[in-house]
């Protein structure tokens, strides 16, 4: 099982970093949105599956050291099985902070390309919104169209009606004129309509995934959390380990102590060194008679 998990975890850091070149890239038309949706998803997905397997994983290696006896053999196990479990929690963590990394990342990318596109609509629709007749080209072109000092058909026109209306007491109206500009008019309202609903949906979509990536940052924070409950329960049963190593070590010091004083007490008492000596001589000669 533990080995399974090393693989996820392996496979998850490929998708991350192929996720972290895409995420780097800062223009707009070599962007990948619907690539790193699908990446951010799986990965987060791979995460919280890999998170669900090692809580499998430290339930079952609670278990068998509750039935594990307490010998030797068995606390060299349980001190392998919880390393283990703690060495797939640091990589699990190290991968999560990565990709929590990159999706602060792409979030600040997709925020300055948001800016830069409302600057560049903004500017645009200043652009279309300006009058045709503020134009030099524009008043240039009616004043002399042809370019040779003779006025236009339509200002030779638009005099002619000009004359007859001084003349005659009849109410007209300029059609040619209210027509010209109705279209300008029209056209540019048309222009700043569609670059208004252009910029409304592309800065809805850009919220639509800054609000998803903020939503995986937060269940990322979950998993922080789960880990954090582990490694705490870890962390007591690395206490209790250590406790009992520090007891043993207390014993054996103990131990070696009074081995130092019975060598010194038996080195210093002469005497009993002669009553031993003695008494084998005596053992030796009732040996050598009875024999």
């Amino acid at each position: 099982m533990a080995s399974t998990i090393g693989k996820d975890i392996s496979s998850t850091t490929i998708k991350l970093g192929k996720l972290a070149q895409l995420a780097k890239r800062k223009t707009l038309f070599d962007d990948r949105p619907v690539e790193i949706s699908e990446l951010t998803f799986i990965i987060k997905q791979d995460i919280a599956s890999i998170n669900k397997q090692i809580a499998q994983l430290q339930s079952y290696v609670k278990q068998r050291n509750a039935q594990s006896s307490g010998s030797a053999a068995g606390k060299q196990i349980e001190e392998h099985n919880h390393n283990v479990v703690m060495l797939l929690q640091n990589k699990l963590a190290n991968t999560s902070m990565t990709f929590k990394d990159v999706l602060e990342v792409r979030t600040q990318n997709m925020k300055e390309t948001k800016d830069r596109t409302e600057q560049f609509m903004y500017s645009t629709s200043s652009a279309a919104n300006q009058t045709p007749s503020s134009s030099v080209l524009f008043n240039t072109q009616r004043s002399d169209p042809m370019g040779d000092g003779s006025p236009s058909r339509l200002e030779s026109n638009s005099k002619g009606k000009n004359r007859s209306l001084q003349n005659g007491d009849v109410l007209a109206l300029n059609l040619d004129a209210a027509e010209e500009g109705t279209g300008s008019q029209n056209g540019g309202a048309f222009m700043q309509m569609q670059l208004v609903e252009q910029q409304d949906s592309y800065i809805q979509s850009r919220s639509t995934a800054i609000e998803s990536i903020e939503s995986t940052i937060a269940e990322l924070g979950q998993i922080f959390t789960q880990l954090a409950n582990m490694v705490a329960e870890q962390r007591e049963t690395v206490q209790r380990i250590d406790a009992d190593t520090m007891d043993i070590a207390s014993n054996v010091s103990g131990a070696q102590r009074e081995l130092l004083k019975y060598y010194a007490s038996i080195s210093s008492n002469r005497w009993l060194m002669l009553k031993i000596f003695g008494v084998l001589i005596v053992f030796f000669l009732v040996f050598i008679l009875v024999s």
